[in-house]
């Protein structure tokens, strides 16, 4: 099987694990012939090229800076040249090669503008991996506000989903949202497929050290967040807790590291707050994100309140990874969806609706006050990560659909 993925971002280095790279590396360790499609932006100052990469074929494609743009604009106008740049770049530099199946994923790498035509091009069926529901996400957190405007993204977004033969969700909640609300998928295969990552072991390494290295001591409970920090992340609830622990649990500690369009609010609320139980730092090396979430004590998820979508956060692979329990703060939506799966499914971790400061800091003195039940919950996520979430079983599960599409 000849597979072409398309992803937004291919890490350069073999040794790191993300989503997307941990499933082109089990479909190419499974014996799948790989081509991986990805953006090589302009601030790399390299041109388009096409290089053997872990064993198998990365066409990065230069294209204008989509992350991190100082304005939007330049942003906005990346995005609307990209199709056209992927596409004619596709043909280029695999003319002749013979696509079996084209793999994308959420948000703008599934451009039917990108689809259709390399569909077409090479004559085969197009998989997506659904990681957002846009734009009824935007519009629930005011991002969207003009209902025109709405409407217009409407109409793309389900174009865009029709240009698929199966759609892949993140959760039972993400599928049944989609049959209910998108009839005009009806005649589209929509299944679940967790987010999977290769399994690892736990990296040995001294926790002590690497406390100290970033300022905590052995006694400290130290709970993470990693990622985004960005209008949907609503980490404001967070720092609420953060500050409510601070006056009665002497060794509460919050990581936060990431950046995103909020962390300057963020950093100027929690000075205003007096929180010096809050630390943020804003990148760190794939490695040492993981050495010091190894050696944190609580994995931290946080979704908007006014969220009427199913979210299922990514940062949940990365955290089951690791042996770590998980503390949310969920919108509604979120809390009968992936709050299910975290207490009752994975039974992994506890949660609180967002918004309600007085529950979180209950299910956090929870994990707080209890480090039987903190280790306890953490295996359980990480079996659950070793039995359900290995990318050989995502491999596993888009072959037999594909095999299930041929045979149709």
């Amino acid at each position: 099987m000849n597979v072409l993925f398309i992803f937004s971002r291919h890490a350069t280095d073999p040794r790191d694990s993300t989503l997307t790279k941990d499933l082109s590396d089990a479909f190419a360790a499974s014996g799948a012939n790989v081509y991986v499609m990805t953006m090589l932006e302009k601030r790399n100052n390299q041109p388009t090229k096409m290089s053997l990469e872990n064993g198998y074929n990365v066409l990065r494609v230069k294209t204008g800076n989509y992350f991190n743009c100082r304005t939007r604009a330049e942003k906005v106008k990346t995005i609307l040249t990209l199709p056209n740049c992927f596409v004619s770049t596709a043909k280029k530099y695999l003319e002749g090669v013979s696509i079996d199946l084209i793999i994308t994923h959420t948000p703008f790498m599934s451009s039917r503008k990108i689809i259709l035509p390399l569909k077409k091009y090479f004559n085969c069926p197009a998989q997506l991996i659904l990681w957002d529901i846009f734009p009824q996400n935007a519009w629930d957190i005011g991002i969207i506000k003009n209902r025109m405007l709405f409407n217009f993204f409407k109409r793309a977004e389900i174009k865009m989903l029709q240009s698929y033969e199966q759609i892949w969700c993140m959760s039972d909640g993400n599928v049944s949202y989609l049959r209910k609300h998108y009839p005009q998928l009806s005649n589209i295969a929509i299944n679940k497929l967790y987010n999977s990552a290769m399994i690892k072991p736990i990296p040995a390494i001294d926790r002590l050290t690497i406390r100290k290295r970033f300022g905590y001591t052995v006694d400290d409970i130290i709970a993470i967040f990693g990622g985004n920090m960005g209008v949907p992340q609503a980490l404001e609830n967070i720092l609420t807790l953060a500050s409510k622990a601070q006056s009665k649990l002497e060794h509460a500690k919050f990581l936060f590291v990431g950046k995103g369009t909020e962390t300057p609010r963020l950093i100027s609320l929690a000075n205003a707050m007096g929180l010096d139980n809050v630390q943020f730092i804003e990148q760190l090396p794939r490695e040492d994100y993981e050495y010091i979430t190894a050696v944190a004590d609580i994995g931290i998820v946080s979704l908007d309140a006014r969220f009427t979508v199913p979210n299922f956060p990514s940062k949940t692979t990365d955290y089951f990874k690791l042996g770590l329990p998980i503390l949310a703060s969920l919108d509604a939506c979120a809390a009968a969806d992936y709050g299910n799966f975290l207490t009752d499914i994975a039974q992994a971790g506890r949660f609180a609706l967002a918004g309600d400061s007085e529950e979180l800091l209950e299910r956090y003195f929870e994990l707080y006050s209890d480090a039987g039940l903190r280790a306890k919950l953490g295996e359980n996520g990480r079996d659950f990560y070793e039995q359900e979430l290995d990318s050989f079983k995502a491999f596993q599960q888009i072959q037999n659909q594909f095999m299930k599409y041929q045979h149709d």
